[in-house]
């Protein structure tokens, strides 16, 4: 047993700290090395705050002293003690000067307590960088959403306004335009900017490139200013539309968001393809498709014979396990793209 130096009672010695029980070194000794002071900066127009040199989305003012708080205590706290948690619990502020009440728990090796301090600060009103680009149209990140065709179907543009709305929540959106083309963002935020970039690329497997264009040159940093193009591009497919798939003839069937289901007519069968196959040249959009219709005459055995409504040619089709059953009378396609042949006889595989 040890007794406390300033009241004289007996404690464990575990229960000291630096020779004084917990009470007497809170009232005698004190938590902080010196007092704390409260910095908080916020922008009147969007509520953002400053911390620690980033502008944050805005909060509660409770929220925004007991993140404060734990910055700036951890400064002053004594050495022999460690800041577990705190929590508000009072808040007074006059203009510029703000007085708070914390309780703190804190730890030693041997002991943990709590105590409620006060600190004050002064809380201070700035114009974000976000607000000012905002007020004057700068901004130094674009990007651009494009597609591979024009008129996307409504269910890609749908989709993209989902994400966008959900993105763009956050506060470093400069402006939003749309055109025929496309849509455009123009943003002030480095990380917003890659953040929506990331999950377009990934939602809808576009493909991005990136240019910069300077505008001035800052001899501080010694570097240029300016703006970074982001330009992504969405693959667009359809229902009903024939593609090549690794120099194969396919009809896509359905539409996934990033992906397609392809129905390959010769074989029968069905495969789920990524749409980042179109950058990597396995999936293809032929330049040119024709479908020429034949008229089944005669069945011969496993012989399909077909003659073409326009050219009057004949078509002679072996038939093989995965061929559907036809009859005389029934119509038959010859799809020809990009000098890939494929014969279709079953036209109900066919959505458009």
């Amino acid at each position: 047993m040890r007794f406390c130096v300033r009241c004289g009672r007996e404690f464990k010695q575990e229960q000291l700290i630096q020779g004084y029980c917990v009470e007497c070194f809170k009232e005698y000794i004190g938590v902080f090395e010196y007092k704390p002071a409260l910095k908080i900066v916020i922008c009147p127009k969007c509520l953002s705050w400053l911390f620690r040199g980033e502008w944050l989305t805005p909060g509660d003012l409770e929220e925004i002293v007991k993140t404060t708080s734990l910055s700036e205590l951890n400064k002053c706290i004594r050495s022999s003690l460690q800041l577990n948690d705190l929590s508000v619990l009072g808040i007074n502020q006059e203009r510029d000067k703000i007085r708070v009440k914390l309780k703190l728990s804190l730890k030693t090796e041997t002991v943990t307590f709590t105590t409620v301090e006060e600190v004050t600060g002064n809380v201070k009103y700035r114009v974000c960088p976000r607000c000012i680009a905002k007020s004057s149209g700068k901004y130094t990140h674009l990007i651009q959403i494009r597609f591979t065709r024009k008129n996307p179907p409504s269910y890609v543009l749908e989709d993209l306004e989902k994400l966008l709305q959900k993105l763009l929540l956050q506060s470093g959106v400069i402006n939003v335009k749309y055109y025929e083309s496309g849509i455009d963002l123009e943003l002030d935020d480095a990380t917003i900017a890659r953040r929506i970039v990331q999950s377009i690329t990934r939602e809808f497997s576009a493909k991005s490139t990136t240019s910069f264009k300077a505008t001035k040159f800052d001899y501080k940093k010694g570097s240029w200013r300016g703006v970074l193009t982001y330009s992504l591009r969405i693959p667009i497919f359809e229902r009903g539309e024939v593609v090549i798939y690794k120099e194969t003839l396919h009809i896509v069937e359905d539409l996934k968001k990033n992906k397609v289901v392809l129905f390959n007519p010769n074989s029968g069968t069905r495969e789920e393809v990524s749409l980042s196959s179109y950058w990597t040249g396995e999936l293809k959009s032929p330049s040119r498709v024709e479908v020429e219709h034949y008229i089944v005459k005669d069945i011969r055995g496993d012989k399909i014979i077909a003659v073409s409504e326009n050219s009057k040619s004949e078509l002679v089709i072996k038939k093989k396990q995965s061929t559907p059953q036809v009859k005389i009378g029934d119509t038959i396609l010859l799809i020809k793209a990009n000098n890939i042949e494929s014969i279709v006889i079953d036209k109900s595989s066919l959505l458009r």
